[in-house]
């Protein structure tokens, strides 16, 4: 997420001398990326990049507080500016309050208060120079004072009309919608839901907000607005994006939410809303401060040695330093003999684990200054046993040249696709940190990834993919087991898959492939090569689409770069086609098998063509001692077909002749 920053509004949080350039380049050496900066109206902007996990910081406020910790390391002095907010006391002459049903856990905390008398004045100059430098409309400063403070303090706040709140009785239910029901945005849009978003509704049942995303039409200000109604919420994270995704409102506030933005910032956010409001439209407190939030979770502790800060770091560094970096930050933090505690503001929910506060010390320190120090070491040499790029690329390359088209995909699932691997849902690894809502498993398996990839391309016809990844499996007290996986799933038929396959593994001088099936229904089958019959995957055939997958542990292990050498025989084969009407479910991989080994005399059985039920044969008759005849074929010949007549419930196409 990028956040323009106009330098003077910046400049209000942060006491330095920095120079805008310096602030551009040391910010962005040891903090968030300051892509470039701006001229608007004479003044520079600063276009920030603020990562996802640092929400923190996607305000002016953040970004100052980021700037008072970093430019002190490159010789700048800098400290972040007290907030100057007013204490909000009760008025004499008080409003009621809405009467506000909370839902715990659709949301973790709401205050509000009530202001009265509220003078519809136009936006001074100074306000709407910065919204317009930071690319937002300018309507008036009523409304414009709540746009404003989310950007200044990165949470946001809604103004309603508290007279049409009144009107509808005066109060507000905070609950799930049901799917139909409508509402209509502040700036004219309409929609209908679809179930699932959380919505704030009066006592008729009406839809009045779709709280931390935009206000609805029925309680937003407009020109005979008098009385306000100041609130800020912290609705459930996830609820916030499917909303917002669903219905495709991209709002600041949206963004802001699902990132789980803390709440315990709503009540400066609050304070600085009545500040505005008092001196830009001469509002009154009208009411008490409403506030609910129950669950409010207290700050854990990191307990970090010097030892392990130096094998990180890979220097050493005294921790006091670490706590001057640390509390620039708004960490508390102290040291009791070798042990540095500290204890993250709530707005970093992002520091969990000693590795996230010695990444903060690293990086205030400047990566830039951290010793270049080669390893005391040799370089290792040895390759790892299961690891062959070589062979990997030649894999790849072999499928793309024969038709299969390479992709890539997430290594992290949906619970839908987690459950179509085969595994039940508790036997899959969830993220704790997830990129995104849906996908928060670590797959097991390639195919349901690939299977999505199909049902994308529907329309092409004709599709075969494959992916080259890892799969993750959980082990007990430990991080999983990546078993790296070649995938390909068609849309073509069984045997064509299985051709490819076949082919496949020649290229890599694999040899000897036989699929044996798994279950009843010859669905799925374990696929086996070499004389030790070692099993390297599995092949399924799917609803319409036939699947692969592959070790690539044992393909490493079973390849060769080159064919094994095999002396040619003297003696001259007879080589013969048999032609067999075969029943519609026969195993031909099967049936392959048991007429190779029907005899010594058979060096090979090939299937040749396929037409209607008929399967044709190719049969190498080789002696490894004399030339062979026709003679000393036809008892064999005779054996072959009495064996498919007896196991297989087949027959010749034609007679054998005496």
């Amino acid at each position: 997420m990028n956040i323009l920053i106009p330098n003077s509004w910046l400049l209000e949080h942060l006491e330095t001398d920095a120079t805008p350039k310096q602030l551009q380049d040391f910010l962005s050496l040891s903090g968030p990326s300051v892509e470039r900066i701006n001229e608007h109206n004479g003044e520079p902007v600063f276009d920030i990049e603020v990562t996802t996990n640092r929400v923190d910081s996607m305000s002016i406020r953040g970004i100052a507080r980021e700037a008072a910790a970093i430019l002190p390391q490159f010789g700048i002095p800098a400290e972040l500016k007290p907030l100057n907010l007013p204490d909000v006391s009760k008025t004499n002459n008080p409003l009621p309050l809405p009467k506000i049903l909370e839902n715990d856990y659709l949301n973790h905390r709401t205050i509000c208060v009530i202001l009265s008398s509220v003078n519809r004045a136009e936006t001074p100059k100074w306000m709407a120079d910065r919204l317009e430098q930071i690319e937002m409309n300018v309507h008036d400063a009523v409304i414009d004072i709540t746009n404003y403070i989310t950007h200044e303090l990165g949470y946001p706040c809604h103004a309603f009309d508290y007279d049409k709140l009144v009107a509808t009785g005066n109060e507000i239910r905070i609950v799930e919608a049901e799917a139909g029901e409508t509402f209509t945005t502040l700036d004219g849009e309409s929609f209908t839901t679809v179930g699932g978003e959380v919505v704030f509704k009066n006592g008729e049942g009406t839809i009045i907000d779709l709280p931390s995303i935009k206000g609805t039409k029925n309680t937003s200000i407009d020109e005979s607005t008098k009385n306000v109604l100041l609130l800020m919420e912290s609705i459930d994270a996830n609820k916030v994006r499917f909303a917002s995704m669903t219905h495709a409102i991209r709002t600041t506030a949206a963004q802001l939410m699902e990132k789980n933005v803390d709440p315990n910032l709503a009540s400066d956010v609050m304070k600085m809303g009545v500040k505005l409001y008092q001196e830009l439209c001469q509002a009154k407190v009208a009411s008490e401060v409403y506030d609910h939030f129950p669950n409010q979770a207290a700050s854990s502790t990191i307990d970090i040695t010097s030892k392990k800060l130096a094998e990180y770091l890979g220097f050493e560094l005294p921790l006091n330093d670490s706590v001057k970096m640390l509390e620039k930050l708004e960490c508390q933090t102290s040291i009791a003999g070798d042990i540095l505690t500290v204890t993250p503001p709530s707005f970093r929910p992002d520091l969990v684990i000693p590795a996230d506060i010695i990444e903060e010390v690293a990086r205030l320190y400047g990566y830039h200054n951290i010793p270049s120090i080669l390893m005391p070491t040799a370089i290792p040499l040895n390759r790892p046993a299961e690891t062959n790029f070589g062979l990997e690329h030649q894999a790849k390359e072999f499928l793309s040249a024969i038709g299969w088209q390479e992709v890539y995909t997430y290594s992290m699932v949906s619970e839908s696709e987690a459950l179509e691997s085969g595994f039940n849902i508790e036997d899959h690894l969830k993220i704790s940190n997830p990129l995104t809502e849906d996908k928060v498993y670590l797959r097991r398996s390639l195919i349901p990834s690939l299977e999505a990839v199909i049902s994308h391309n529907a329309d092409r016809g004709s599709v075969s993919v494959f992916e080259l990844a890892n799969t993750y499996q959980p082990q007990d007290q430990s991080l999983p087991e990546e078993m790296l996986t070649l995938a390909m799933i068609s849309t073509r038929d069984y045997r064509t898959v299985r051709g490819d396959l076949e082919s496949l593994l020649t290229k890599l001088h694999i040899y000897h492939c036989v699929i044996t099936p798994l279950d009843t229904n010859d669905q799925i089958g374990i696929i086996q090569v070499g004389d030790s019959a070692e099993e390297i995957g599995q092949i399924a055939v799917g609803n319409k689409h036939v699947h692969v997958q592959l070790k690539m542990a044992a393909l490493v292990k079973l390849s060769s770069s080159h064919p094994t050498y095999k002396a040619l025989l003297k003696t001259a084969a007879l080589i013969e086609d048999l032609t067999f009407t075969l029943q519609e479910k026969t195993k031909v991989g099967s049936l392959l098998a048991a007429l190779s080994q029907a005899d010594p005399m058979i060096e090979s059985v090939n299937l040749k063509t396929i037409y209607n039920r008929n399967f044709t044969f190719t049969i190498i008759y080789r002696h490894p001692d004399q030339p062979i005849s026709s003679e000393m074929v036809a008892p064999v010949r005779k054996q072959l077909v009495t064996l498919v007549e007896s196991d297989w419930q087949g027959h010749l196409v034609g007679e054998l002749s005496n």
